[in-house]
């Protein structure tokens, strides 16, 4: 029986389109090359709907568009970036969406957010106390780009921070503890903003029952790389993790601390370990998935727009909260 490849098509020559790109052809035996599709353009009808995976990767505000059309155009699966959607009107209109989508959540599919993950469930921590951390970059630091599309609030929302880097650090945590927050607050800063709308600092605070977590989420932190790190303390034990190092967890016990070490010998897209594909790992994983579950019919572990849209209504109620005093 012949097998026929999935055909990608990609919308959006960005970042993270060519990322995707990138991701999709670590599988050349399932996947054919991607073709790019026009930003201004309609959706073509697809060929096959069920060998036809969309790639969503323009500004932000135009992705719920997108996936409506999607839908209306006979569509079947689609991966998309992060945010799905911009406000709650277009949360609301992505609701029953009958596309499956998965969303490129990457930093909970790595080995050091999976192990803190079965950890937790485990009883491993005793009683957690806190969840902690940062996710700092220091984009905003520089002078700004001109014509820069984030600037223009009708293709990229209202929001920048808290809806491109506060939606990673949200779903991390509550992939971790393996349930949605039963209470958000958001506190913005516009320090070195390129634009009145673009937040540049967040603090997020997320409650999941006694569970309490804290996040500094930032885009003008001078120095800063891609550094995002999580800290959970518990009764019996504590744990660091840092995406700079993501093949290592420390522990900690009492007054000493030890080394858990990544030991397994290839990912989904079988390039070597050890964090091989750097920043990439999380896009191969959610394509990976995607694949499995398209050819396969395997249920996916991979972030899904319905995760991702109770995140996004998490996040933009406290952000109306806080506007509203």
């Amino acid at each position: 029986m012949v097998r026929h490849r999935i055909q990608p098509l990609i919308l959006g020559r960005g970042t993270g389109g060519q990322a995707l790109r990138h991701a999709l052809a670590l599988y050349p035996d399932e996947v054919a090359p991607a073709r790019w599709l026009d930003r201004d353009a309609p959706l073509p009808q697809p060929d096959d709907p069920d060998r036809t995976l969309l790639v969503i990767a323009n500004p932000h505000a135009l992705h719920t568009p997108r996936l409506l059309e999607a839908a209306e155009r006979g569509y079947r699966f689609a991966i998309c970036e992060k945010p799905a959607a911009v406000d709650l009107a277009q949360v609301r209109a992505l609701e029953g969406l009958p596309v499956t989508t998965w969303i490129c959540h990457g930093y909970r599919m790595l080995w050091g957010p999976q192990q803190l993950k079965r950890a937790l469930a485990a009883g491993r921590f005793g009683t957690v106390i806190s969840i902690e951390g940062r996710y700092w970059q220091a984009s905003a630091t520089r002078p700004p780009r001109p014509d820069a599309w984030k600037d223009a609030p009708e293709i990229s929302g209202r929001f920048d921070v808290l809806l491109d880097l506060a939606t990673h650090w949200a779903d991390l945590v509550a992939h971790v503890v393996g349930r949605l927050p039963d209470r958000s607050t958001v506190r913005r800063w516009y320090v070195n903003a390129a634009a009145p709308h673009r937040d540049t600092h967040v603090h997020l605070t997320m409650t999941f029952g006694d569970i309490v977590s804290f996040g500094s989420i930032s885009k003008t932190v001078h120095g800063a790389g891609n550094t995002l790190e999580l800290e959970i303390v518990g009764e019996r034990a504590s744990a660091s993790w840092a995406f700079e190092r993501p093949d290592v967890i420390v522990w900690g016990r009492e007054r000493s601390r030890s080394t858990e070490a990544r030991t397994d010998a290839e990912l989904p897209a079988r390039p070597a370990p050890f964090h091989g594909l750097g920043w990439m790992e999380g896009y191969a994983r959610v394509a990976g998935e995607g694949i499995a579950h398209m050819q396969e019919g395997r249920p996916p572990d991979a972030p899904t727009l319905r995760q991702h849209l109770d995140i996004l209504q998490c996040l933009l109620a406290a952000a109306e909260h806080e506007a509203a005093g």
